[in-house]
């Protein structure tokens, strides 16, 4: 009898050991996308989509990424793939989290990363005047025109971008332009950036994997290359 006692609890403590062992990813979507980004993303680990909030009036990208943080279960093993500002997020979540892997699409590691139009903006600072209703206007009007997309997949993202609340989209918008991030570790973080981003230019990236003809919308479009390189990268 105490053998077999013995035995069930070798078997409970192998069971809890194995399911402290497995890893989750943690998917972080762009300014005006959600978890729909990733549904054609091919995952062999268990997923989990960081929901945003609306930050508090003045908070920065630093203070912005430790908020969203509650929802990372940290006792166990994970990753983060961030994706745009969900990208700019992952960099700064790595700074004090111990991620396995950070992977960033279609996004920026450090400041100069970011096209000059937010560098002028950090000094003529137009994007504290002008509210989120008009960067919704405006992304709605001119995206498909420079980064086009098939008609099943523009439905898909403009449902996405007019459900965010306008706040939102403001004050995120004010984390990214005044974001004054240097540094990054080149030995954690992956980056995967299109050759036709428009929204973030290749030319002002390095260090990335390059996606021939890919634009800032690709986790829609090329979900599948994407999916093979991200399961070549996380472990």
């Amino acid at each position: 009898m105490k053998n077999i006692i013995l035995c069930c609890l070798i078997a409970v403590t192998n069971c809890i050991a194995q399911q402290d062992s497995t890893k989750i990813i943690y998917l972080i979507p762009g300014t005006g996308s959600d978890g729909r980004l990733f549904e054609r993303l091919d995952s062999e680990h268990e997923t989990a989509v960081i929901q945003y909030l609306v930050p508090e009036k003045g908070m920065n990208m630093s203070e912005y990424a430790q908020l969203l943080t509650q929802q990372i279960d940290t006792s166990r093993r994970f990753s983060i793939i961030g994706v745009s500002l969900g990208g700019m997020l992952a960099v700064e979540m790595s700074k004090f989290l111990q991620a396995e892997e950070v992977i960033l699409v279609s996004s920026a590691k450090t400041r100069h990363e970011l096209p000059y139009k937010y560098r002028f903006f950090r000094y003529a600072p137009l994007h504290r005047v002008l509210g989120g209703r008009f960067y919704k206007f405006c992304t709605l009007l001119f995206q498909p025109i420079y980064e086009p997309l098939t008609k099943e997949d523009e439905i898909i993202w403009q449902a996405m971008l007019k459900e965010k609340p306008p706040k939102f989209i403001k004050r995120v918008i004010r984390c990214m332009v005044e974001w004054d991030n240097e540094t990054y570790n080149s030995a954690l973080v992956t980056h995967i950036h299109g050759t036709k981003d428009k929204t973030l230019p290749i030319k002002h990236v390095e260090n990335a994997i390059v996606i021939e003809d890919g634009t800032h919308i690709m986790m829609l479009d090329r979900a599948t290359e994407l999916s093979e390189i991200i399961k070549d990268t996380i472990k």
